[in-house]
This record gives C-alpha cells, sequence and structure tokens, in this order.
C-alpha cells in the first residue's frame, strides 16, 4: 500500500491522477497513522478536503444560481462559465504551490524549505528576505520566491522587514502566482496594524480575480470592516468577473452583519 501511494503521489505531483485516484490520495491522508516520511505531504491533502467541506453561504449560492441560470447571450454564459471553473481552482493553485515545492525536496531527498526553522535572524530568514527583496525578483525564478514567501509561516512572531516584503511582493511582484502566495502568507500577520491596511490598500489595486477573491476571503475572515467600500466599488464594477462581483457582495453583507452585531 506504501509503495502504491508513493506512486500516486508522484503521479499526482505530475498531473497525472484521475479523480479517483485523487481521493484515494485524500483518504489516505485522513488517517491517524502516517508512514513518517510521509508525513509533510498530509497538510496539503487534509487542507484541500476541509476547503470541500467548506460551503459557501446559502444566498451566495442562490445568487451565483440565478447569475448562472438568467437568460444571457452566448459570449456572457460563455464567460460565467469560465469564471466559476476560476473561481473554483483557487484552492487547487494555493494548494499546489506548497505541494509543488514539498514534492521537489521529497524527490531530492532534501529537507523542505517550509518545515525548516526559520524563526530567528539565521541564514534561512537572510536568504529569504534576500529572495523577495523587490531589486532581485529580476534574478530570481518565481519557483524561488514563492519558496521564500513560504518560510515566512515558521516565524515565531512577525517580523516588520518580512512583512513589508511579502506587501511589495503582493503588490509588485510579476508573477500572479507569487503575488497569490503572499497574499495568503501575510493573513497569518492580521494582528499586525500595517498588514490589515495593506490588505486593503492592495484590494484598491489587484485586478486578477484569482487574487481578488482570495483578499475578499480574508478581509472578511479577520473582520476587517474598512474594507466594505472597496468591496462595494468591486460588486458595482461592470468590467470585473461576475463571480467577484457576487464574491465582493457576499464580503459586503457578512462584514455588515459584524457591524450590526451586539458588542
Amino acid at each position: 500500500m506504501k509503495q502504491d501511494i508513493e506512486k500516486l503521489l508522484e503521479r499526482y505531483y505530475e498531473g497525472e491522477t484521475s479523480l479517483a485516484e485523487e481521493k484515494q490520495l485524500r483518504q489516505f491522508f485522513q488517517q491517524e497513522t502516517i508512514p513518517a516520511h510521509l508525513q509533510k505531504h498530509a497538510g496539503q491533502f487534509r487542507y484541500f478536503t476541509d476547503a470541500r467541506n467548506q460551503q459557501p453561504s446559502l444566498a451566495f449560492s442562490n445568487q451565483l444560481a440565478a447569475k448562472l441560470n438568467s437568460p444571457k447571450s452566448g459570449r456572457v454564459i460563455s464567460l460565467t462559465s469560465w469564471s466559476l471553473r476560476l473561481a473554483a481552482s483557487v484552492v487547487l493553485l494555493i494548494v499546489g504551490f506548497a505541494g509543488g515545492i514539498v514534492y521537489d525536496d521529497w524527490r531530492s531527498g532534501k529537507p523542505s524549505a517550509l518545515l525548516t526553522n526559520s524563526s530567528d535572524e539565521g541564514t534561512p530568514v537572510r536568504e529569504m528576505k534576500k529572495v523577495l527583496a523587490f531589486e532581485q525578483s529580476p534574478k530570481t525564478s518565481a519557483s524561488e520566491r514563492i519558496q521564500a514567501v513560504n518560510q515566512s509561516y515558521e516565524l515565531a512572531q512577525a517580523d516588520r522587514d518580512i512583512t513589508q516584503l511579502l506587501i511589495n511582493t503582493l503588490n509588485f511582484d510579476a508573477n500572479v502566482n507569487v503575488r497569490l502566495a503572499a497574499c495568503q502568507a501575510l493573513a497569518r500577520f492580521e494582528n499586525e496594524p500595517d498588514v490589515r491596511d495593506a490588505l486593503v490598500q492592495s484590494l484598491q489595486i489587484q485586478t486578477d480575480p484569482n487574487i481578488q477573491i482570495t483578499l475578499i476571503d480574508i478581509l472578511v475572515s479577520i473582520k476587517e470592516k474598512r474594507a466594505v467600500h472597496e468591496m462595494q466599488r468591486l460588486a458595482q464594477n461592470q468590467q470585473i468577473l461576475n463571480v467577484v462581483r457576487l464574491k465582493a457582495e457576499e464580503g459586503i453583507s457578512r462584514l455588515n452583519r459584524v457591524t450590526n452585531s451586539p458588542s
């Protein structure tokens, strides 16, 4: 069985597994006892399973269904279908970033950078800052920058230099996958005022639907009421995808419920 799982992992990371095989992997990593050398893969499969179990609100589902079922021209219907696939792929993108890095390290026999303890100012932290420095961006690959972003999860507490580099990466990196990874990493530092300000401000400038949706989710989860104005702007913008506008509308509703709830 262990050998079969290892072969499935190889095929999974190469994008060759079927839906049934991916279900088999998720079921395997839900077990309480997992071989030590496979433990580093468990997090992403458990995260994926948890994410699948988190259903959108009934209101959001009804609104989305109404939008999809309303009579539109062929061009709009095609765009909406593509938009829905795009929204569904957000979790897969996030999981894929971390999974690919872990897989590369697993195949090479090296300890994963995601698992490296970098809570002090030792070499890992210095290297992380070096890779994420704005002037270094043209000299590094997207995968190197994603790996550096993911190292921030190992920090025991917020580091102002690191959080500022993550903010810069979110707003200015040329690669959308790197920006999305930075967005997710910043959510961990939600109690830092500069980070909360930056997430609200970033919603003003981001144009990629994946990042817009992720930012809305984060801002709602941290109950950042100042984001309502920007979400209203997105909800009223007819130039962006329907799925983003609906997500913004749901975010406004949820944040308003926080505002109106008794303290």
